[in-house]
């Protein structure tokens, strides 16, 4: 995971306004429907696209439901003139994957023909692989990594059912806590009492987690690592839907107090006469707690959803099988499901699976295992390739492969789970890039929240998320590792001062040294890693 920049728009701009025609009297005052009446028709808000390709969310005004708008997908919507609107960080659009070749041929992308060479280039490189391991062994491929994948397979499977089975007890919660409305509303328990339960439940069901599997003795380093790594980004999924539905629950709270009131003036001024020096000043506390309810009731629904309707078992099903980190009461939608799309991410899926598997097999396990007998540089040349082939065949899988898999099953439309990291110059552009979706919850959850919640300033809002990024690294080496070294912990946090050399004014004048030293630490940090935590193992155990 990789923590995001504070160059993604955090400053905000002015909210919204609401246009409404104010009462002329108190007549009118008396006259008018109960404050729920006069809110249903309120607006809602809508994510467009503005003139300089910067996503922001507006008000637009009230629709109905149409069999010709597909959610945030209507080119209507984003034709539409620009209006002001606050910049939102964590906005979803539909936009393919750089690499799918459908977008490369619409857009007669000039490195199309690469994605051809990659397939023709790995099908020879997996062919030459079998051959040699057939005529020096006997067999195509060795069974070492396998035999420890499928040991106590069954074990790892329940562990997994159980772990996606107690994520819906978030949706439980989530249904207490909007119960528990009223009593939020008549100020007996502060709202914000929730976080506090919600931190102590998410590190309970954390800690069970990681306690589980570091317990288990014949569990191999590939399902320690999958497990360990799925619980993180399952903690992630709902710490996301915990946080924005509870955000939602102290909006409504908001709005339906300032109905209350409403209701309450209403009453006060039916009692006064015409004449009453005070018809005025209610009149005026009337139409403030009617302008503030509706800013506040527009960001309780997005297109067609409305909270608290969205807190369902089947809601949060769809959004655990959505490839995305961040909770949103809705996402933008493809019109189908594309079955040669599908087949077409499964062939590829299991074909990398083959590639990645031969290369840690053959050209990664000799090295370690062989590890006592050699240097510690003579194991890092050995694994610097390999490292990077399996680096690359593990990014192309999951970003290209798997999330575009489920991206199509949910019709999930934002297809963009990365960016051009491969031209980055500085560390800070790399994290943002490589991995969108942990960028997109580092930014909104540890980034934004800790500087809007906790006042952080943007410098400690930083070194908060690399700090947090660095420290579920770690942990996952300490599971896998069984021991605390904190070496990934402190590459990781060396990243800090390397994004302030990078961005001195005189080395930002050649990006080229820039993205060569990127390269130059992508080469080499992995094999470090892997000889510095496998030696700790293999060789100065006693």
């Amino acid at each position: 995971m990789a923590p995001p920049s504070v160059q993604d728009g955090t400053n905000a701009a002015a909210p919204p306004s609401v246009v409404v025609t104010p009462p002329a009297s108190k007549t009118s005052i008396k006259e008018k429907d109960p404050a729920v009446s006069v809110l249903a028709r309120g607006p809602r808000l809508e994510t467009v696209a503005a003139e300089n390709g910067v996503l922001i969310t507006r008000v637009s005004p009230p629709s109905t439901p149409s069999t010709e708008r597909t959610a945030h997908l209507s080119t209507e919507a984003i034709d539409r003139p620009k209006a002001a609107g606050r910049v939102r960080a964590n906005s979803f659009k539909a936009r393919p994957s750089l690499f799918d070749w459908d977008h490369l041929e619409d857009t007669k992308n000039p490195m199309r023909g690469f994605f051809t060479l990659f397939w023709m280039t790995m099908a020879a490189y997996l062919t030459a692989i079998l051959y040699y391991n057939w005529k020096e062994n006997g067999i195509f491929i060795g069974r070492k990594l396998s035999t420890q994948m499928f040991n106590q397979g069954s074990e790892l499977l329940c562990a997994e059912i159980v772990l996606i089975l107690s994520l819906f007890s978030v949706v439980i919660l989530e249904k207490l806590f909007i119960a528990l409305e009223p009593v939020f509303i008549r100020g007996y328990i502060p709202p914000r009492s929730i976080l506090l339960f919600q931190h102590i439940y998410q590190a309970s069901w954390f800690a069970i987690c990681i306690g589980y599997v570091y317990t288990r003795e014949g569990w191999s380093w590939t399902q320690s690592g999958c497990f360990t790594l799925h619980s993180i980004a399952m903690l992630m999924k709902q710490h996301s839907y915990l946080s924005y539905n509870s955000e939602m629950l102290f909006k409504r709270t908001k709005v339906q107090k300032y109905k209350s009131r409403m209701d309450e003036l209403a009453a006060l001024m039916k009692k006064l006469e015409d004449d009453s020096p005070q018809a005025e000043e209610y009149n005026a506390e009337w139409e403030l707690c009617r302008e503030k309810a509706q800013h506040t009731q527009v960001e309780l629904s997005k297109g067609d959803t409305t909270f608290p309707n969205n807190v369902t078992f089947a809601n949060f099903a769809d959004y655990l099988c959505v490839p995305s980190l961040v909770y949103e009461l809705e996402f933008p939608r493809t019109g189908r499901i594309r079955p040669w799309y599908l087949f077409e991410k499964t062939v590829g899926t299991a074909g990398i699976l083959v590639i990645l598997y031969v290369t840690i097999e053959h050209f990664i396990y000799p090295v370690l295992e062989d590890m006592p007998n050699q240097t510690f540089f003579e194991s890092l040349a050995r694994l610097i390739l390999p490292f990077m082939v399996a680096y690359l065949l593990l990014f192309h899988i999951i970003f290209e492969c798997i999330c575009n898999w489920f991206a199509e099953i949910t019709r999930f439309a934002d297809r963009q789970f990365y960016d051009d990291w491969w031209n980055s110059v500085t560390f800070d552009e790399y994290a943002r890039k490589w991995n969108k979706p942990v960028h997109e919850f580092l930014l909104r959850h540890v980034y934004l929240e800790s500087i809007s919640t906790y006042k952080l300033s943007q410098q400690n809002a930083t070194f908060l998320t690399f700090f947090l990024s660095s420290c579920l690294h770690e942990l996952v080496m300490i599971v896998l590792a069984r021991k605390v070294r904190m070496y990934l912990f402190g590459l990781q946090m060396l990243q800090i001062p390397l994004i302030f050399i990078s961005r001195w004014s005189k080395l930002k004048r050649y990006p080229r040294i820039g993205n060569g030293f990127f390269w130059f630490s992508m080469y080499t940090g992995p094999p470090l890693l892997a000889v510095a935590y496998c030696r700790e193992v293999l060789v100065n155990s006693p």
